[in-house]
């Protein structure tokens, strides 16, 4: 917020300087290196010419060029240009003929007659570098203000690409979770209790500590740990569940959800109702690098391919959104048959 605020002072401090020193030099240091004394009609020239180029600068910034270069109209500031310079050229030829200035400042400095009464080189190079600059200028600003309004504009959409992906997730995972409670109530109503308990520190976890863009590992952990949890309660005895997950974690902020879509992978597509099955759970940590692995049985006619359903599609793409150049991940079917996911993401202090 300071930079914005100062922003305007800033760019009126480097015109009233830029403007200042084009003053100092017409008025001041240029003349009076001539080491001679110049008539009065001359000092006010200078003035008359710094008044003129300073009304040419800001109309051909904030009116002409924006109305012409920038809307693909090049011709019509060409003429802008031409007219300009003829007009200075005009009030030089006026000024100094009613005047007599050339004269005065011929016999001023030694030279007995001024080269070309009709045309003012010192009026013409001014005119030409004020017009140069005051278009350059406009243009920088323009493209900078494109410039800006682009990035606001992929800002907004990856905010609200991140929304849905996320809005995707959430009752994907909700409901997974109701059928498997929904299961338990067949079985054993304790545990059906236990889990309806669960869910709702999850679902709290998920309306309170996920509304911003960033939750804590520690927080996100304990929820991957109520979801393996909830997920061991469903299990048959043909389904073996290891987990590695550090007991004393650093705190780091993370995304929300993040972890949650690759776990739920393994419980989706590698379990079978009557063949063995077996998820591997892994979490480390060095300091902010995180390494997550989870690797299952691979069944053909349930598993997802090389890649991955909607939940890993989801994730690779918040990550991509999020983490650019922070994270690694991987996911297919192994050598030995299996199906691995590895993701390894460096998180923000």
């Amino acid at each position: 917020m300071a930079p914005n605020f100062f922003r305007p002072y800033l760019f009126t401090g480097l015109h009233i300087l830029g403007w200042s020193l084009l003053g100092y030099l017409m008025l001041f240091y240029i003349p009076l290196t001539w080491n001679v004394v110049l008539p009065q009609a001359f000092w006010l020239w200078q003035s008359i010419i710094l008044f003129l180029l300073m009304i040419l600068f800001y109309s051909t910034a904030k009116k002409i060029v924006p109305k012409t270069i920038i809307k693909d109209n090049t011709s019509a500031f060409l003429i802008w240009a031409f007219a300009a310079i003829i007009a200075m050229q005009l009030i030089a030829y006026f000024y100094t003929s009613q005047t007599d200035l050339h004269t005065q400042i011929s016999k001023a400095i030694g030279f007995k007659k001024y080269k070309n009464p009709y045309f003012d080189n010192y009026v013409f190079t001014l005119t030409l570098l004020v017009l140069g600059i005051s278009t350059s200028w406009a243009m920088l600003t323009h493209w900078q203000k494109a410039a800006q309004h682009k990035q606001k504009l992929e800002q907004d959409k990856t905010m609200a690409e991140l929304a849905m992906l996320k809005a995707q997730i959430n009752p994907h995972f909700f409901f997974n979770s109701l059928n498997s409670i929904y299961s338990l109530t067949y079985t054993d109503i304790e545990d059906s209790r236990n889990a309806l308990h669960t869910l709702s520190r999850m679902m709290r976890y998920l309306l309170y500590s996920t509304e911003g863009e960033r939750t804590t590992l520690l927080k996100e952990v304990e929820f991957l740990k109520d979801f393996i949890a909830l997920m061991k309660l469903r299990a048959n005895s043909k389904l073996t569940i290891n987990t590695e997950i550090p007991e004393k974690l650093h705190d780091y902020p993370i995304v929300p959800m993040l972890l949650l879509p690759l776990v739920e992978n393994a419980f989706k597509h590698g379990v079978h109702a009557t063949d063995k099955s077996e998820i591997h759970i892994k979490l480390s940590q060095n300091n902010t690098h995180l390494e997550f692995e989870i690797e299952n049985t691979f069944f053909e006619k349930t598993s997802v391919s090389d890649e991955g359903g909607i939940g890993l599609t989801n994730t690779k793409r918040r990550l991509q959104l999020i983490y650019p150049n922070q994270h690694y991940i991987s996911f297919g079917v192994t050598d030995h048959g299996t199906y691995n996911i590895k993701l390894k993401i460096t998180l923000e202090q």
